[in-house]
């Protein structure tokens, strides 16, 4: 069994990637789950790895969704800032998009949920980290709200705003979070892929 330990000690130098240059932004699809279908019990971390979970399993029946953004900055507003506390440090994350419609269907649908739901959202990174030795691609996959859950931040609506042009511009964040980052990878890129993709329709049992 793995020791725990509280200590905060780096473990490792810091420089650039030079074999697999990091870059910045995401990619123009997501995935997001009412944080309340998650089985949290039945979550997994990587052994030897404590930012990395290997599966996302979900309630019998129960589904993720996806998100998709345009343009050539997908979830621009998008940010984890790292604050000390009286007990250590934490993360805030902000996760940002737009819902590009105003209709009693998106209402209900989505909207509604955000007045009072929690949310884990899954972002793939433009910087998979392809050339690891051991897990290519274990960077590719981010997951928000899964310690605290994703809530209403903000969400002002301007019927002329040339930035949404006139849908929902959404604000989340997940706050007191114990970790900096957290990463999914399930063996693979492709296997993490297909993970996320088989939770958009509802398992059995």
């Amino acid at each position: 069994m793995a020791t725990v330990t509280c200590d905060a000690l780096i473990s490792m130098g810091i420089d650039k990637n030079c074999a697999d240059p990091f870059v910045q932004g995401v990619e123009r699809k997501a995935y997001i789950f009412n944080r309340a279908d998650i089985d949290m019990a039945a979550i997994e971390w990587m052994e030897g790895q404590p930012n990395v979970i290997t599966n996302l399993p979900l309630k019998s029946g129960k589904v993720g969704y996806t998100i998709k953004q345009y343009g050539t900055t997908p979830y621009t507003g998008s940010s984890t800032v790292l604050t000390p506390t009286t007990q250590g440090g934490r993360a805030t994350n902000n996760i940002s998009f737009i819902v590009p419609d105003n209709s009693p269907a998106v209402a209900a649908g989505i909207l509604d949920a955000f007045l009072d739901g929690e949310f884990v959202i899954v972002l793939e990174n433009k910087a998979k980290n392809l050339k690891d030795a051991d897990n290519p691609g274990i960077s590719a996959y981010q997951v928000f709200g899964l310690m605290q859950g994703l809530t209403l931040a903000e969400s002002t609506r301007e019927l002329y705003s040339d930035e949404a042009l006139g849908g929902w511009p959404i604000s989340l964040t997940e706050t007191n979070v114990p970790k900096a980052a957290v990463f999914l990878y399930a063996e693979s890129l492709a296997a993490t892929t297909s993970l996320l993709e088989a939770t958009l329709t509802a398992q059995s049992a």
